[in-house]
């Protein structure tokens, strides 16, 4: 699944393409169950297209005569944008966006897990993006310290909280944080190792600047999947231990915490101790 560097890769390339180009239409594939868009204000009218990515989202832009129409897109599993010739559009093209030069920008999805909608502002129950807005990531995580209680392994995949990372994102944050158990509950990790929060920051930003993940059904739209096996220290890496978290998705981990207990007495200090450990992390937060 796309995570927060393949937005970003999406959301530059539908930049790159659609800079200087006039579009002339629009049109939805009527199998998708997703809104219909105000087709007769852009359609056999010239108008241009601008995109921007937060976390997991992206939000492509239609303007005419400065009415603006922003299309809220998350792209699911297989989601991407593509420019083809127009009428050799791929078949699971949903969204059609046609260009006065004969060619059209595609939103392709084959499983259609990827939605859209009219939107002005990004989707409140995500929070702030950790790469672009880092003071406001950095408040909502340390200010709900108590609401983390699950594992860290499953409460980075949180889009409340940590917005854009996902499957292979936790992996290598969690294994480049060293000696961070995983099974430990997340707000006493990152009371304890405020590193993490750079961490959520950092490796998003060096996946993005290695060409997005090599990971299943995404492809650099640029036509450069640069993420190396150098890279992904522990994500599908066949020396790591995997476990499947609750949703069933597989959790790839340093096999050193597969015989390491994960305390619960150890949260029960935590939480009577709050204060004391995030004035040791030199941060306190009422």
């Amino acid at each position: 699944m796309p995570e927060l560097a393949e937005l970003k890769f999406t959301s530059d390339y539908v930049n790159q393409v659609s800079e200087g180009m006039t579009y002339i239409g629009v049109k939805k594939n009527p199998v998708h169950k997703c809104e219909d868009i105000d087709q007769e204000y852009f359609n056999n009218q010239e108008f241009t297209i601008t995109s921007e990515s937060r976390g997991k989202e992206m939000i492509l832009t239609m303007e005419r005569n400065q009415v603006q129409m922003p299309i809220q897109f998350t792209m699911g599993m297989t989601g991407h944008f593509k420019v083809t010739n127009t009428g050799q559009e791929p078949k699971h093209t949903h969204l059609f966006f046609y260009r006065s030069d004969g060619t059209t920008l595609c939103f392709v999805d084959v499983r259609r897990f990827g939605k859209w909608k009219v939107a002005q502002e990004w989707n409140k129950k995500r929070g702030p993006d950790p790469t672009t807005e880092y003071d406001a990531f950095w408040t909502n995580v340390m200010t709900n310290l108590t609401k983390l209680k699950k594992p860290l392994y499953e409460m980075l995949m949180d889009q409340k909280y940590f917005n854009g990372i996902g499957n292979y994102l936790r992996a290598e944050i969690i294994y480049r944080a060293g000696d961070v158990d995983p099974f430990l509950p997340a707000g006493m990790q990152f009371a304890k190792y405020p590193k993490l929060l750079d961490l959520c920051r950092d490796i998003p930003l060096l996946a993005y600047a290695k060409g997005g993940g090599a990971i299943k059904d995404w492809d650099n739209p640029f036509g450069d999947n640069a993420i190396t096996e150098k890279f992904m220290l522990c994500y599908g890496n066949k020396s790591m231990s995997k476990r499947k978290d609750r949703n069933g998705r597989t959790f790839w981990y340093d096999p050193k915490w597969d015989n390491v207990p994960s305390s619960r007495d150890e949260l029960g200090d935590y939480l009577r101790n709050r204060h004391q450990y995030l004035y040791d992390s030199g941060r306190v937060v009422e």
